[in-house]
């Protein structure tokens, strides 16, 4: 059985157009992939309309003889189509056939004034206008191979619309492939930007990561001042209340020797009385002596005389002494109360060394929690950088983009 394969009218071919959208893909780097830069910009939306054949319709009185004059008409027609008043194909004679039958010793006297109807095949396949175009190259591949190389009819409403040959199925089914082909490179190209902006975000996090790792280092080296400063000041405290304690101690000796001196200032005070009175009695004694006792009737005034200074002298060293026991005491209780406020403040500071610390713990986590970010995020941005070249590359070693290269 002859192959009969079909040359597609110029005119079709000039008007295979995009109905849908075009595939626009982006430009491939030359330096990541080593090849050309190829634009990819090409129409793969595929309309049945632009593949139907218009051929001749014969009814169901036509004769054979008059189907081989329809298909000898000027135009190369691959087959007839038979149907009825609606335009309803019923039955399928490829030309080839038509031909063989005709062509033998008897086939005029046979054939010639039979109805096309007796000849023709009268269970084709039939496909609708709207079928997938994969479902229509599915019906063509699945006929068996008798028939293989019939044309498939199209309608539109059960109404016959034209016919496709084995060559425009081809075609079809070229198309599909390189739809699907600029598909798949569309999605790998659109992988390879989302993986991109992935890495370049991936960069950001890495670069942030970084500097919050050198900002918490040098939160960690002034936390550690910081507690350093904080462990002097609680020494000072230390050594200060020390002091204080001391000072304190001193401060009660004062006070002891402060009150053997009133003891001592009453003790001349009463000695100053006594010595008063001596000195009076003495005095009396002198008047009774008369001319013999002023003498020391004289000696008993003076002595009376010391005795009054003396009084006075020890009551105002009793005042003085008075005095400083408290002011002593009033010092006394400043020392106390400045001890018990650096007993308070020595407790804040320990408490602010143990925040110190706190805060070196915490940001020590907080910089391996960094640096391990900024570890993973460098290893993910290379994984992303090789992923994005593999794409590249995909899309370089495509058929597809190096037929699309050639053409240009």
């Amino acid at each position: 059985m002859p192959i009969l394969l079909e040359e597609r009218p110029e005119s079709q071919v000039n008007h295979l157009q995009i109905e849908n959208e075009s595939s626009v893909l982006p430009e491939l780097d030359r330096e990541q992939t080593g090849k050309p830069i190829v634009n990819f910009q090409k129409d793969y939306a595929v309309s049945l309309v632009e593949y139907c054949r218009q051929v001749p319709v014969a009814k169901i009185d036509t004769t054979c003889g008059e189907a081989a004059a329809m298909l000898n008409d000027g135009k190369e027609h691959p087959c007839i189509v038979l149907c009825d008043d609606q335009m309803r194909p019923t039955g399928l004679l490829m030309r080839d056939t038509l031909y063989r039958l005709l062509n033998g010793r008897f086939a005029a006297d046979l054939f010639y004034r039979k109805p096309v109807v007796k000849t023709v095949d009268a269970s084709p396949v039939i496909v609708d206008i709207h079928m997938e175009p994969a479902a229509i190259i599915d019906a063509a591949l699945g006929r068996d191979e008798d028939h293989f190389y019939d044309c498939l009819l199209v309608t539109e409403e059960e109404r016959l619309c034209g016919v496709l040959t084995i060559r425009d199925v081809m075609s079809l089914s070229q198309k599909l492939q390189q739809a699907a082909s600029a598909d798949r490179i569309r999605t790998v190209m659109e992988s390879g930007q989302e993986i991109s902006r992935i890495h370049s975000a991936v960069t950001k996090l890495v670069q942030a990561a970084n500097q919050t790792a050198q900002e918490a280092g040098q939160v960690i080296q002034l936390s550690n001042d910081g507690e350093g400063r904080l462990r002097q000041v609680e020494s000072s405290y230390s050594q200060v209340h020390e002091h204080m304690g001391s000072q304190k101690e001193h401060a009660r000796e004062m006070l002891e020797s402060i009150t053997t001196g009133a003891d001592m200032a009453r003790s001349i005070r009463t000695l100053a009385d006594q010595s008063e009175l001596l000195a009076l009695n003495a005095s009396i004694e002198a008047a009774h002596a008369g001319e013999y006792g002023r003498g020391f009737q004289i000696v008993a005034g003076e002595i009376r005389a010391l005795a009054k200074q003396t009084r006075e002298v020890a009551g105002n060293m009793s005042t003085l002494l008075q005095e400083i026991e408290s002011l002593t005491q009033q010092t006394v209780s400043l020392i106390q109360a400045s001890g018990t406020e650096i007993n308070d403040s020595a407790i804040y500071v320990q408490e602010g060394a143990a925040a110190f610390r706190k805060l070196n713990d915490g940001v020590n986590g907080l910089s391996s929690i960094v640096e391990n970010m900024a570890t993973e995020g460098g290893e993910a941005g290379r994984v992303a950088e090789n992923i994005q070249l593999k794409l590249k590359e995909m899309i370089a070693d495509d058929p597809e983009v190096g037929t699309n290269n050639g053409a240009q």
